[in-house]
């Protein structure tokens, strides 16, 4: 069984997305500037998106710090008592 290169195999998928893109510019049922307009729509949502995820992500990121935190800070506290009274 012949093997095929790494470059090969990306030559081949560009060329095979290359040929798709023109042909769904070819068939598209819109005309370039509605394309245009829906894509800078599609974009200007998933950016909210991905802003809005990365806001929850933060949140949630800096909640369990602080949880953790205070998790250290009660066993160090408890550590030092117990020093104490040993």
């Amino acid at each position: 069984m012949e093997r095929f290169s790494k470059s090969l195999m990306a030559g081949v998928f560009i060329a095979g997305a290359a040929v798709g893109a023109a042909a769904a510019l070819l068939y598209a049922p819109k005309s370039g500037a509605q394309t245009r307009k829906d894509l800078r729509k599609f974009s200007k949502r998933t950016v909210d998106k991905i802003d809005d995820l990365q806001n929850d992500v933060r949140g949630q990121i800096t909640d369990w710090v602080e949880d953790v935190s205070g998790v250290i800070e009660d066993g160090k506290s408890r550590l030092k008592k117990m020093i104490q009274t040993a």
